[in-house]
C-alpha cells in the first residue's frame, strides 16, 4: 500500500490553521472521524495517547500522528499543510507545518506499516518537502504523492 492509495482531494487540507499541537490534533481527529465513521473523541484520545509515548514529529517540519482502531478495516491517511508552523515537540525541536495523519486497523496490517514507512522515507527528501510546501492546490499536492520517490519506488 502506498501514500497515493490513501490520500485524495478529500483528504488534503491546504493552509490549515492551528495555534498548537492539541488544537491541531483535535481538528484532524474531527475531520478523520467523519470520513472513517469513528467517534471524534475516541480518535483524538488515541492520538494524544500515542503522543504520550513520544512525539510523532519526525523532524524537518514534518509530523506523522498515527493511531490504530479495532473498528477500522483498512488504513486511512489525511495530509495537512499548516498556514503557519507550530511547535509540535518534534525530535529536532523545529516547528512543524506538514502533517500526515494515519489511522489504521488494530492489529496493525502490513499495508498500514508500509504506509508509515513510505511517509517517513519520502519526507526525508528535501525536494518532496519543498514541493509539499509550495503546491498551490490539492491537485498539485496529489501529484507529489504520485511521484515514484514518494511511493517507495525511487
Amino acid at each position: 500500500m502506498k501514500i497515493n492509495d490513501l490520500v485524495t482531494e478529500e483528504t488534503v487540507i491546504m493552509d490549515m490553521r492551528a495555534a498548537n499541537k492539541p488544537e491541531l490534533l483535535a481538528e484532524l481527529a474531527g475531520r478523520a472521524a467523519r470520513l472513517v465513521h469513528l467517534d471524534r473523541l475516541e480518535v483524538f484520545r488515541a492520538l494524544l495517547d500515542r503522543e504520550s509515548f513520544g512525539s510523532t514529529g519526525l523532524g524537518m517540519g514534518v509530523a506523522m500522528p498515527h493511531a490504530r482502531f479495532r473498528g477500522l478495516r483498512q488504513p486511512f491517511a489525511l495530509f495537512a499543510r499548516l498556514a503557519r508552523a507550530i511547535d509540535y515537540h518534534a525530535l529536532d525541536r523545529r516547528p512543524v507545518d506538514l502533517i500526515f495523519l494515519l489511522l489504521g486497523p488494530e492489529p496493525a496490517t502490513s499495508g498500514y506499516l508500509s504506509v508509515l514507512i513510505s511517509i517517513s522515507r519520502a519526507t526525508r527528501d528535501p525536494t518532496v518537502r519543498e514541493h509539499l510546501r509550495t503546491s498551490t492546490d490539492a491537485q498539485s499536492m496529489l501529484a507529489v504523492f504520485k511521484k515514484d520517490i514518494v511511493n517507495g519506488r525511487g
